[in-house]
């Protein structure tokens, strides 16, 4: 018969029809003031839309059944590696961990340290040493690559009184020292690359052929872009590394996972020795390509030394081959291991466990390492460490993707010692951190302060940190550490002087001057320490 909805012809017993859709005799054309439309065919569409939906979707599910079925062990293995890695690294992303590694690369980076004296108990010292409050020390540091200027400052101090401060300035090829309290203020500096030439001018022998920049000596030993190439070499190693793994499914097992139940799938991941052998020379070659050896042949050069004893002193050095030795005692340990053979649990997708059992130098060595638990999969971690039969367990466990808005850990390190117990605290919005740590039964630190990151900085301010003893508080500290980019360097001065444009009367006089500032300085200390120090804590300090 025909359809009288689409005019084809069907069977006569068919209940609809299968070009159209349209039921058997219920398709019947309604005339309207427009064009013709079928009666009911809305109505049918929307069944024949919704029905390729489901057929849709039934494929989809079938489609991940049977890839998931038929997904090589190797391939399903990698992804869960994979899927862990993301997770640990999603929750660093959240908690705000900065990529430090940039400012390096960029050579743009500044750096600030300060520890300070807050109090000691003189219950344990025996002697009233409040008047130390305040005692501390200083360091600084700013790099800016692109304009190829440096500063590098190291103090002390005593509550608001400055008592030495010491200030090296690169600017280029030029480098000046400057201090308060030795140099008046003035800073005196020499010019690296002219300085062979200078001295032999000024009648020093053997002097001509010292010249070196520490810019360029920078470039040597970390060539801008490196650590993004050092990336790239390890993912490539790797990546070479797990090409020749091979990987096996061993069936299925309940485990106990840090305290909770998980039925998991087990594989068998061997990495052969051979692999594990190239791996190594990978890393040692990557290592190389931070050009040490001509960069301590550069600057021994720049300093004058004898091309006969450089090249005497190279050969030496290369003998020793640092990387390579390193990375022939791996090789040896490998050697020993063989084929590197773990058992490796998988759940929900990701790596729930992980085992080694193997001889080592006639040694059982046993490692078992949990992940997952808790709320989150990178919540819980433990990891345990048996050598013929003694056992160190690292638990790990809290809130590590910050989910309620802290990042909290509690870390425990047991063994035939005294447990070592780390609490942490960090809530992101009030930027507080608190960190106690504790040697059982002996003593440990707490701490309290801000900790601030940002996508390449971290600013630490631990206002108080609290040195115990037996239960005892000995003494209090503040710390201060700042890293972040440069925002350049100032290397100005109130005055300065080039050593090499001044003559022998001229340096003669500064010597003395330096000798008489060093004296006078000397007894500005002595002077403060006696009238800050209590007179018993002097004579302790001079008889014992």
């Amino acid at each position: 018969m025909t359809c009288k909805n689409c005019g084809n012809e069907i069977r006569d017993d068919a209940k609809f029809c299968p070009h159209c859709g349209a039921v058997s005799g219920e398709a019947v054309v309604a005339k309207t003031a427009g064009p013709e439309i079928p009666a009911g065919g809305g109505r049918k569409k929307g069944l024949l839309i919704g029905g390729a939906v489901a057929a849709v979707a039934v494929i989809a599910l079938l489609t991940a059944v049977v890839s998931g079925m038929f997904a090589s062990p190797k391939g399903q293995a990698e992804k869960a590696l994979a899927k862990s890695v993301a997770a640990y690294a999603a929750a660093g992303e959240k908690i705000g961990v900065p990529d430090l590694y940039e400012l390096t690369d960029r050579r743009s980076v500044s750096q600030n340290f300060e520890l300070e004296l807050g109090s000691i108990n003189s219950a344990v010292t025996g002697y009233d040493l409040s008047a130390l409050q305040g005692l501390g020390l200083r360091m600084n540091t700013g790099l800016d690559g692109d304009a190829r200027r440096m500063s590098f400052e190291l103090g002390a101090f005593w509550g608001e009184e400055d008592i030495l401060s010491l200030r090296m300035l690169a600017d280029d090829d030029e480098v000046y020292v400057v201090s308060p309290q030795f140099t008046g203020g003035t800073a005196y500096g020499v010019n690296t690359e002219t300085l062979g030439e200078d001295l032999t001018a000024m009648g020093v022998e053997d002097a001509g052929s010292v010249s070196f920049n520490l810019f360029d000596l920078m470039d040597l030993a970390v060539p801008a872009g490196q650590y993004k190439e050092i990336r790239q070499q390890v993912k490539k190693a790797n990546k070479a590394l797990w090409e020749a793994a091979e990987v096996e499914k061993t069936g299925s097992r309940i485990l106990s996972i840090n305290g909770a139940e998980s039925k998991t799938t087990a594989y068998r991941i061997v990495f052969p020795q051979a692999a594990l052998e190239d791996y190594v020379d990978a890393m040692a070659e990557l290592m190389n390509s931070v050009n040490y050896f001509q960069l301590y042949e550069e600057l021994l050069r720049g300093m004058g030394m004898p091309q006969e004893e450089l090249d005497s002193f190279m050969d030496e050095l290369e003998e020793l081959d640092v990387y390579g030795e390193l990375a022939d005692g791996l090789k040896e340990l490998i050697g020993e291991v063989g084929d590197l053979e773990l058992e490796v649990d998988l759940s929900g997708g990701c790596v729930a466990a992980v085992f080694y059992q193997g001889e080592l130098y006639g040694s059982q060595l046993e490692l078992s390492l949990y992940l997952g638990g808790g709320e989150a999969y990178v919540d819980d971690l433990c990891l345990e460490i048996g050598l013929d039969g003694q056992v160190v367990t690292l638990d790990s466990t809290g809130d590590h993707s910050a989910r309620g808005g802290a990042f909290t850990d509690v870390t425990e390190i047991r063994g035939s010692f005294p447990t070592i117990i780390s609490d942490l605290r960090y809530d992101l919005g009030s930027h507080h951190l608190e960190w106690e740590l504790e040697l059982e039964n002996a003593g440990g630190l707490d701490m309290a302060g801000q900790l601030v990151m940002g996508k390449n900085s971290i600013d630490l301010n631990l206002e108080d940190i609290s040195l115990q003893v037996m239960g005892l508080e000995v003494c209090s500290l503040g710390l201060d550490y700042y890293m972040g980019p440069c925002e350049g360097v100032d290397v100005t001065t109130t005055s300065s002087r080039m050593l090499t444009e001044m003559d022998e009367t001229e340096l003669t006089g500064l010597a003395e001057e330096l000798q008489a500032s060093a004296m006078t300085w000397m007894e500005e200390i002595q002077a403060l320490i006696l009238q800050r120090l209590p007179q018993e804590v002097l004579w302790a300090l001079m008889f014992g």
